[in-house]
Parts: structure tokens; C-alpha cells; sequence
């Protein structure tokens, strides 16, 4: 009997031995990998984030021919000089005489190298489809080049004194960007003055949005001209004191020189209204067929921006 206990207590032995390796295989986890801590954006972050989407958003329009591309993408900026007599925006002067505010709009598709003026620095508008419960001063024509809009009637957009044909382009048959060029082409002098406006009203529903995206498109037939002058969009005056409900997405400065003027707008905004936006340096495309860009420098801010909503 002796040699039948013995392999029985043998058997016995090795059943514990499997036991205990298949236990142990069984609770054995994996390595598990450290996950990355999560780095919240602030709100400069986030506006230079929107601002390069916007731009190399080139899309004809936002869904339907009513709702023109400017509603959802590019960036609408509006060059300002210094002045301390009132809020920089506020209307100037000048726009509240024509009741029109001169803006420019910047897409990949639509570049140029300089603002209006010679100014280094203003402020940026949100598209109005992000602009949440922000008021929408209406826009109300663009034009591809500078127009020489603060001697124009109806807002910056009727015909240049003495220059018939120069108002509305629908008015003498201009739809397209390729008309639009022959009539501007068309005129050897003061051609500026002599070309017609792409009217954008509201009121233009279906129309308004082919009328923006023909004033877009016309700049590739200017080339070099077109880089070197910016376009114009003339925007609806507002009232003043509305730095709470306008859509003020961000400062900006192109030159070094404009980011004191930067700093001090950033400072009256919240002073007067509570209201901190960033500042932007926006570097113009460097040549014809270059692309702009969007920073948000820390080091630029007169207070840290908050963590972006």
C-alpha cells in the first residue's frame, strides 16, 4: 500500500502546484500606462485657436445662399489709430458722419499685407454665428480693394461722387467676380473709385450670400494689386457704450508698435465694461502666396487671461 499512498500524496502535491501557478497567472494585471494630465486652454489660447480655423475656412457660405461666408468664417478686423477722446470701439467721427464703420476681412483666400492707414493695431469681431447672444451690427457691402468708402454716400456703399456706375453692382448688372473685373479693369484711372460695391444686406436674402463670395473671389484677378491693398466691408454704425454687447473677440497688432495701443484698448475695455479680451499678433501673409497667422502671447496681456468657457 505504501507505493499507492505515495503517488497519491505525489498527485496531490502536483494538483497544488497548478493550483497555485494558474492563480497566480489569473490576478496578474497588465502594466497600465500613466495618463497625461489634461492641460486646460485659456481663453487667448482658444481666440488664436478660432481665429486660424476662421481663416483657413474658405467655405462660399454657411450652409445656404442666405447666410454669407463672413457669418461663419474668415476674420473681420478693423484697423484703428489712438485716440483717447473715446472707446475705440466706439464709432469714429468719420463713421458716424457716413454711417458706415469700415472693416476689413482676412481669409486664406483673400490675404494682404497691410491695413488701412498704416495702422498697426484694432479689434476683431467674432463671426456672428459664434457670437452667442452678442449683438450683429448689420453688414452691409464689401467691395475687393479699398474703395475710398468715406466719400461714398448710403453708409460708404453708393456710387462715388461724380463716378456713375460706381454704387451697387447688381444695379448695373455685376454678379460675379469675372464681371467684376472686367468693369473695374475697365476704367485705366482711379479705379478704386470707379468699382462697385457686392451689396450683403440682410435684405438680399438668397442673393447675399453669391453677391460676398463674388467680392471674395474677384481679388485673384487683382494678384499683386490685390496683396498690396486690403478690401473694405462696410459694417452698420452702432451705438456708442456697447462695449458689453458687442462682438469684440480680441485685440490685435500687426507691428510692434501697435501693441502698446493693444494694451491700452485691453485696459479701457475692462475698465469700462468688465470685459477682458485678448490680445492677438496677427502676422500678415509674408508674400502673395504666403498665410497669415494668430498668437496669443502671455507676455503681451496686461492681466492673465481666464481658462477659456
Amino acid at each position: 500500500m505504501k507505493p499507492f499512498l505515495s503517488l497519491k500524496a505525489l498527485l496531490f502535491s502536483a494538483s497544488l502546484v497548478l493550483i497555485s501557478c494558474t492563480s497566480v497567472e489569473h490576478v496578474t494585471s497588465p502594466a497600465v500606462t500613466p495618463r497625461a494630465p489634461v492641460i486646460q486652454e485659456n481663453l487667448g489660447e482658444q481666440v488664436a485657436r478660432h481665429l486660424t480655423s476662421r481663416y483657413a475656412d474658405t467655405r462660399s457660405d454657411c450652409g445656404k445662399p442666405s447666410m454669407p461666408s463672413f457669418l461663419c468664417s474668415g476674420v473681420m478686423l478693423r484697423g484703428t489709430s489712438s485716440n483717447p477722446k473715446y472707446h475705440v470701439w466706439d464709432n469714429s467721427p468719420a463713421s458716424i458722419s457716413k454711417g458706415g464703420v469700415s472693416f476689413s476681412y482676412l481669409r486664406a483666400d483673400t490675404d494682404f499685407d497691410r491695413l488701412a492707414y498704416g495702422y498697426t493695431n484694432g479689434y476683431i469681431f467674432e463671426s456672428y454665428v459664434h457670437a452667442g447672444d452678442k449683438i450683429h451690427p448689420e453688414i452691409l457691402c464689401s467691395y475687393p480693394v479699398d474703395a475710398w468708402t468715406g466719400h461714398r454716400p448710403e453708409a460708404g456703399c453708393g456710387a462715388y461722387p461724380g463716378l456713375a456706375g460706381s454704387g451697387a453692382c447688381h444695379l448695373k448688372g455685376v454678379t460675379t467676380a469675372a464681371q467684376w473685373w472686367e468693369d473695374y479693369d475697365s476704367h485705366p484711372t482711379e479705379r478704386h473709385q470707379w468699382q462697385c460695391g457686392f451689396d450683403v444686406r440682410n435684405s438680399r436674402n438668397e442673393l447675399g450670400g453669391p453677391a460676398f463670395a463674388a467680392s471674395v473671389e474677384a481679388r485673384a484677378y487683382l494678384g499683386a494689386e490685390g496683396y498690396q491693398v486690403q478690401n473694405e466691408i462696410m459694417v452698420k454704425t452702432w451705438d456708442d457704450n456697447l462695449g458689453k454687447v458687442l462682438p469684440l473677440e480680441a485685440f490685435y497688432y500687426i507691428e510692434a508698435a501697435g501693441l502698446p495701443v493693444a494694451q491700452r484698448n485691453q485696459r479701457d475695455l475692462r475698465a469700462a465694461d468688465g470685459i477682458l479680451i485678448p490680445i492677438i499678433s496677427v502676422r500678415l501673409a509674408p508674400t502673395q502666396n504666403g498665410t497669415a497667422t494668430f498668437y496669443y502671447i502671455a507676455s503681451d496681456q496686461t492681466e492673465p487671461m481666464p481658462v477659456a468657457p
